[in-house]
């Protein structure tokens, strides 16, 4: 229908205004990230692909530059119930391929979820998919056919997929340069984890994710400050953190961590489940300073 479509366009061009304006690496001064979007939106549907992962074929789409080369590469998992369109629509981080800043990749859940352990979540939890295995399948395929830099790959995930992002980021630490998610935290600790720059992104608000941490859900979810010095104690942190102004939302970053890695906690104090349009700013502004070279 007509204003569905119309729907689609407007959330698309959102989320792409304000991505096209940035968050300094202090995520408190904004500069411009990538170009207004919003004047060449780019195509919902991207090019799909397909992959087998344990004998199960599983599908992603890609969004290319059309020029440039050896520039980062930035997967987006979505949220439980959710579709890579989804992501798509509410990320707007398409837009960065569109102006030659990234190539973006969108894999697809099995059954709208991802399996990030301990029988999270829905049906791809309940099914033990291989979903770690597909993410490292899918950086693989995309670090041989787009024109990306092996040591820029960035992880984005929401909700189920931020959960998986980081369960990927544990289980092939060498693939994955920085991590930032939203409406997630780790499901445990990374008994083996190699230190990474996180960024874990929240809402005060959210109730599929207490900010308090849900002990009865199967499997528990932590508090979110417990997450969070989990992140810390992975980077080897110490100290007391920087707090940078950044509008809507409030910051507490720790750098004083092992060599090329870091923690940058964002609480948005008014918000729910709901992606924030100015998270999307704010990731890409920690990812492409957060200076790491993966190295196994």
């Amino acid at each position: 229908m007509r204003w569905w479509r119309g729907a689609q366009i407007g959330l698309l061009v959102v989320a792409a205004v304000a991505l096209a304006v940035g968050v300094t690496g202090g995520l408190g001064t904004t500069t411009p990230v990538v170009a207004a979007a919003a004047q060449a939106q780019p195509p919902l549907a991207g090019v799909e692909h397909v992959l087998t992962v344990a004998g199960v074929r599983r599908t992603y789409r890609t969004f290319a530059p059309a020029t440039g080369h050896d520039l980062p590469l930035l997967v987006v998992l979505h949220g439980r119930g959710q579709s890579p369109r989804t992501a798509i629509q509410q990320t707007g981080f398409a837009s960065l391929a569109q102006q030659d800043r990234a190539a973006v990749v969108y894999p697809d859940g099995i059954g709208r979820s991802w399996n990030a352990g301990g029988g999270c979540c829905g049906v791809a939890g309940a099914r033990g998919s291989a979903d770690t295995a597909f993410v490292g399948a899918v950086v693989a395929a995309s670090l041989r056919d787009l024109p990306v830099d092996a040591a820029r790959v960035y992880l984005v995930g929401y909700s189920n997929g931020g959960k998986l992002a980081y369960a990927a980021a544990c289980a092939e630490p060498s693939l994955y340069a920085a991590v930032a998610t939203y409406g997630s935290v780790p499901l445990a600790p990374c008994r083996y984890g190699t230190p990474r720059p996180f960024l874990l992104a929240a809402g005060a608000l959210d109730p599929i994710l207490p900010f308090g941490g849900a002990a009865h859900d199967r499997p528990p979810l932590p508090p979110v400050r417990t997450a969070v010095g989990w992140l810390r104690a992975q980077d080897g942190c110490t100290g007391t953190p920087t707090s940078p102004t950044a509008g809507a939302s409030t910051v507490q970053r720790w750098s004083t961590c092992r060599p090329g890695s870091g923690v940058t906690f964002v609480l948005y104090p008014r918000s729910g489940h709901t992606w924030p349009t100015s998270v999307s700013a704010q990731m890409w502004a920690f990812l492409t300073t957060s200076g790491l070279t993966p190295s196994g």
